[in-house]
């Protein structure tokens, strides 16, 4: 009797999950990812960032979470997402339609403020060769010199197999540091050479480390009327490492995402002092509701011992407050804000943002500093042309008693 017990309790289990060996976890799994749309890039390269979908319940797949995958690759517009059965009967197949954004173009690029003036072209590429790769070449010439730049990023398409990048830049021109008020405390010419070549490694579809090589030098020209210049150049070799995590998600307006990042790398000093740089960056982003969210970034970096002529600029603190010639050697900034869509339209999001800063500084001109004060920024995502953003911002300093505005393409390579 129990014998025949279980061959009738076989028999259901059959009858019920079906005669291709589904078993019941398995047949509302998702167990393969096809895309549809592409035109110039490779299939893997989209299908990369949906594979962290692969294994999850179909019935629970976030749909905005999928979305928020495709768009992080910066190259793609997710059109549709869809559920159906898998081709071979087995578990659930994702489709996902995509339309390819522009990825290959000039860009000509204009900056009037503060009394510097400064134009030029790139020509960019954010889908090399169909693989999500990055590449410009171009140069900005001003009123107090010139600059030319080129790199080639290659990203890495699945685990454990290596991305690399090369890139190079020299400029010839007068260098200014600035206080909170923009105004000039050192200022001299110099002709410098920088190059960086390194390999990153995908860990997981959401965690990444890299290796890096840099080279950078600094030739002090003669200076009509040098202010506080340093006595000599510098010559430096850095080598370093940084861990990455980052994920996104989108509500329908607003790309969100949470990242975290660090990194150390040692500057070995072939003429000058030897110095290092350690650097954490994070953000996190959270829509409380389609369309509007709340935006924290903080950034925090210590450069014991560098030399004056490497100090960095206030972008290190995810701040806006600063002005972009300000120098230091240590920073830690912060900004909480909200930012909320205006208007959608077929070419793109227009979004407001207003934000409360803060940031300390320490460097060799002003030694320890603290700054606060309100950012505001109208930016335009675009839907169709791979560019991140347009951003047009005006930022107050309230201890300064100083207003700034800026604009950026919201690039970064």
């Amino acid at each position: 009797m129990n014998t025949l017990r279980c061959l009738i309790l076989s028999w259901l289990v059959v009858l019920v999950f079906g005669a291709y060996g589904q078993t019941p976890e398995e047949g509302g799994l998702i167990t393969a990812i096809r895309i549809s749309g592409l035109k110039r890039t490779k299939a893997s390269v989209a299908e990369r960032p949906l594979q962290q979908f692969l294994g999850q319940e179909a019935d629970h797949l976030d749909k905005d979470a999928v979305h928020g995958a495709v768009m992080d690759t910066g190259i793609l517009e997710p059109l549709s997402v869809e559920i159906q059965e898998a081709p071979d009967g087995k578990g659930k197949l994702l489709m996902v339609e995509v339309r390819e954004k522009w990825s290959l173009f000039p860009l000509p690029m204009v900056f009037v403020g503060s009394g510097r003036t400064s134009f030029g072209a790139f020509f960019i590429d954010t889908n090399a060769f169909g693989l999500n790769d990055k590449c410009f070449i171009g140069a900005l010439y001003s009123n107090s010199g010139w600059m030319s730049a080129a790199a080639y990023i290659h990203t890495p398409v699945r685990e454990g197999f290596p991305g690399w990048n090369l890139s190079a830049a020299f400029a010839q021109a007068e260098r200014s540091h600035t206080d909170q008020h923009n105004q000039d405390l050192r200022r001299f010419n110099l002709d410098s050479l920088r190059g960086s070549a390194g390999l990153s490694y995908l860990l997981t579809g959401q965690l990444q480390a890299s290796l890096g090589l840099s080279y950078e030098q600094v030739l002090l020209r003669e200076t009509q009327a040098p202010l506080e210049a340093p006595q000599s150049g510098a010559r430096v070799m850095g080598i370093g490492a940084e861990l990455a995590f980052r994920r996104s998600r989108w509500d329908g307006f607003l790309l969100s995402q949470e990242s975290l990042s660090g990194g150390y790398t040692y500057m070995a000093g072939l003429q000058g002092p030897s110095f290092q740089v350690l650097r954490l960056r994070g953000i996190y982003e959270k829509s409380l509701f389609p369309g509007f969210r709340v935006n924290l970034h903080t950034g925090i970096l210590y450069e014991p011992g560098v030399s004056l002529l490497f100090e960095s600029s206030p972008g290190a603190a995810q701040v806006d407050i600063l002005p972009n010639a300000f120098v230091a050697r240590h920073y830690g900034g912060a900004s909480v804000g909200v930012e909320k869509y205006l208007v959608k339209t077929p070419l793109g999001v227009l979004s407001g943002l207003l934000s409360y800063q803060g940031v300390y500084s320490q460097g060799s001109l002003l030694g320890d500093q603290f700054d606060h004060g309100l950012a505001g920024a109208l930016s335009f995502y675009l839907s169709k042309l791979a560019i991140p953003a347009l951003v047009l911002g005006i930022a107050y300093n309230i201890p300064r008693e100083y207003l700034q505005g800026s604009f950026s393409l919201g690039m970064s390579f």
